[in-house]
């Protein structure tokens, strides 16, 4: 598996608010497509540790390597149906899966 972990940063909890409502508007659209190309999970949090600061995290979990690349282009068409883009700055960092627990509860 593996796994991209996105960082996006904002100036404001407007546009940290605005980001989120603007992705609730189109991921219904584009879930399916990802799905099919291999995306298995993705999550977004809410950074709250960082005082002042407005941060999503975006985790990303595809099948393997070829699921990532294949999904790129659907990642392209998701930012142009984002008329405006909101200022922000996004850091990604990528790896595969090594460990995991999940509980039985």
């Amino acid at each position: 598996m593996l796994v991209n972990i996105t960082i996006q940063s904002f100036k404001s909890e407007n546009e940290l608010e605005l980001s989120l409502l603007k992705w609730d508007s189109v991921k219904d659209k584009f879930m399916p497509r990802l799905d099919r190309k291999g995306l298995k999970r993705y999550s977004i949090t809410r950074i709250w540790n960082k005082k002042d600061q407005f941060q999503l995290g975006h985790i990303f979990e595809y099948k393997d390597e070829q699921a990532m690349k294949e999904c790129l282009p659907i990642w392209k068409d998701i930012e142009h149906e984002f008329k405006e883009k909101i200022p922000n700055i996004a850091v990604g960092y990528r790896g595969i899966l090594l460990d995991q627990y999940e509980s039985k509860s």
